[in-house]
């Protein structure tokens, strides 16, 4: 699904799996993360599960998140650009947050133009066809009527019942990413190549590669890639859980790309 961004993106960073799940330094990396993107003029772009759970349902919202929420409104108001595709860990975020929170919501993917190139969003949770059980599982949780019978729950009742359930799927996720499965990941992005896509990001799967269009990763990359600066290569790009290690991925003005930690004292984009 292609959704018109409400904003131009000259620069961007690109960032997924965050997994923020208390107020602790992740959480307080991450505003400071977004303060910089604010402050450099950086459109951002969330590949979904910024927390462990996200609920767009007015009244289930964690203390924790409120903070972080509240901050990210603000930086909003004052010319942060954000945009959000949904992950499995969020449910019915646009009626609550697009617009408010963020520029723009997507249950599914994303298309749109940065530094030249045509770039196609999506969180990953279902490329992988073996993943059945997952297929079952978002078939039956990201529907109208679980929506409807979720609002109508006390947060005092269901917060806990949704944590409890969230560290059930934690474990099996754990186990299900131990193989990555590249040639689903590939065949995916192939579709995407052939509707005129230049760069293919995806998020969920919790590793950092760069696999251009024949199907080898690129894990001998120098410090910064080149794709994308001469012609069309078409490039797939796998976000890393940027929890783990404060990891996200770039493009430049000049369609210069790549990999990158952040570091509070230094430029989000070099």
């Amino acid at each position: 699904m292609k959704n018109p961004l409400p904003f131009t993106s000259s620069r961007a960073i690109f960032l997924a799996d965050a997994h923020l799940s208390q107020d602790d330094i992740h959480s307080r990396a991450f505003v400071k993360m977004t303060e910089k993107a604010a402050a450099e003029d950086i459109s951002m772009f969330l590949l979904g599960d910024m927390f462990d759970l996200w609920f767009g349902n007015t009244g289930l919202t964690f203390d924790f998140q409120k903070p972080i929420i509240a901050r990210l409104k603000e930086l909003r108001s004052r010319g942060l650009r954000i945009a959000y595709v949904e992950g499995n860990r969020d449910f019915y975020l646009r009626h609550e947050h697009e617009g408010t929170t963020l520029d723009l919501v997507c249950s599914d993917n994303l298309q749109f133009t940065v530094g030249g190139m045509q770039v196609h969003l999506s969180h990953g949770d279902t490329v992988n066809k073996a993943d059945l059980w997952y297929r079952f599982w978002k078939a039956i949780s990201k529907n109208r009527l679980a929506n409807r019978l979720v609002s109508y729950l006390p947060d005092w009742f269901f917060l806990p019942m949704a944590k409890r359930l969230e560290r059930k799927l934690k474990r099996y996720n754990r186990r299900h990413r131990e193989s990555f499965p590249e040639k689903d990941c590939l065949r995916y992005a192939a579709d995407r190549f052939a509707e005129g896509t230049d760069i293919v990001v995806m998020g969920h799967f919790h590793q950092e590669k760069l696999m251009p269009q024949n199907g080898g990763a690129d894990n001998n990359r120098g410090p910064e890639t080149e794709m994308g600066k001469s012609g069309r290569k078409k490039l797939v790009v796998v976000l890393p859980s940027w929890k783990e290690a404060y990891r996200y991925f770039y493009i430049a003005a000049d369609g210069s790309m790549d990999f990158r930690s952040f570091t509070p004292d230094e430029p989000l984009i070099p």
